[in-house]
């Protein structure tokens, strides 16, 4: 399950750990979503199918704005954090 795909990570936060995190794990830039071995599912599409989808969607958005947030500081910052990058 993931809230946030490889191309929301890429376009809409940039935050580079995340996408070498992606890279590392699945050994390419896009991961399949499904295969003999894995399957993995949008949070966003199962909010679509919830009973409670309104409290969900709103939820969501209260995530996504904290991880702009987040993103945004580290990008005012990232020049001086101690993450190596390489």
């Amino acid at each position: 399950y993931y809230f946030f795909s490889h191309q929301d990570s890429r376009d809409e936060f940039a935050i580079p750990h995340d996408l070498k995190i992606m890279k590392e794990v699945f050994g390419q830039e896009e991961y399949q979503s499904e295969n003999d071995f894995w399957k993995s599912c949008a949070i966003s599409e199962l909010i679509k199918l919830a009973d409670n989808q309104q409290s969900l969607t709103t939820q969501a958005e209260r995530i996504k704005k904290q991880y702009h947030s987040l993103s945004e500081r580290y990008q005012q910052h990232k020049s001086n954090n101690e993450i190596p990058f390489n």
